[in-house]
């Protein structure tokens, strides 16, 4: 099983990612785990839109939501189970680390988590930001499970057993089908376009993206727009910007405003304020 470990240098704490088995990977990108055991530690860290959104989960915390799309995450005596779902598309989210504390990510691939809930994804994450379990007690015993064990491979290994259990299957193919075709386009497939392609009506189209995605299909395009310039700016350091415009957007103007709007940063400051956590596409911009 491949993992990576990212140790800050910052305080003691650990950030690993792993695959889970092969048999999720169509709905579960990956899982990670993320932990200092220092009561002193304090971290503030930036996260931006994605469409694979997470699931996690922080042991023996008090969680608090606050405006802005902000997280006050304090560690607590108590033994308790904070499991949290955000779906930011058009917002970055921040969160305040304070004393030790111990994380649970499950990032779910696109439409991945639909396949492990029985009711529509807008019922069941309403918000941005859901302080929500939607798996029930079941999930609680089997989060402690993991938290408990050391080893990065039986965590991954549990978490496995349970969504395969868990899993009930999506079945609406026009929903998935327009979301592989602006994936695979890279954002190069108009609504319209989209909407012929299924030989479906455009507004058909636009109530499928409300209901199982929770926004409209422009904000979707312009997330995978914005995720693969994003991935593309951090593969080198002495990437060309321009070409990235050409290639996303309409033109450089276009492109510095849409990622400014998504970031509040120009690309160029994007390039040096931000770290890549691990092998997946985790980007977050730290601060003290």
């Amino acid at each position: 099983m491949q993992f990576f470990i990212f140790v800050s240098v910052m305080a003691s704490e650990t950030f690993l990612t792993c695959k889970p088995s092969s048999k999720l990977q169509a709905y579960i990108a990956y899982y990670y785990f993320h932990q200092s055991a220092d009561e002193n530690f304090k971290q503030s860290f930036t996260y931006y839109p994605h469409y694979k959104n997470a699931l996690t989960a922080y042991k023996s915390v008090n969680y608090k939501i606050l405006p802005d799309f902000r997280a006050e995450v304090s560690s607590a005596k108590k033994n308790s189970l904070k499991v949290v779902y955000s779906k930011l598309y058009q917002h970055l989210g921040r969160v305040n680390l304070n004393g030790k504390f111990s994380k649970i990510g499950v990032a779910f691939q696109p439409l991945g988590i639909q396949h492990f809930i029985s009711k529509n994804y807008s019922e069941v994450f309403p918000e941005p930001i859901n302080l929500i379990n939607p798996f029930g007690a079941e999930f609680d015993q089997v989060l402690n499970h993991v938290f408990l064990t050391g080893s990065i491979s039986e965590k991954a290994n549990l978490l496995d057993e349970f969504f395969q259990q868990q899993y009930l299957g999506f079945e609406e193919e026009r929903i998935i089908g327009a979301v592989n075709k602006i994936i695979e386009s890279k954002d190069m497939i108009s609504v319209s376009a989209l909407a012929r392609d299924l030989d479906i009506h455009r507004k058909t189209l636009l109530r499928l993206f409300q209901k199982h995605l929770d926004c409209s299909v422009e904000e979707y395009r312009k997330l995978v727009r914005f995720r693969f310039a994003l991935e593309k700016i951090k593969q080198s350091s002495d990437v060309n910007l321009t070409t990235i415009s050409a290639d996303y957007y309409y033109d450089q103007s276009d492109f510095i405003k849409q990622f400014k709007k998504l970031t509040q940063l120009s690309p160029k400051k994007f390039m040096t304020a931000v770290t890549k956590l691990g092998d997946e596409d985790t980007f977050w911009n730290f601060s003290e």
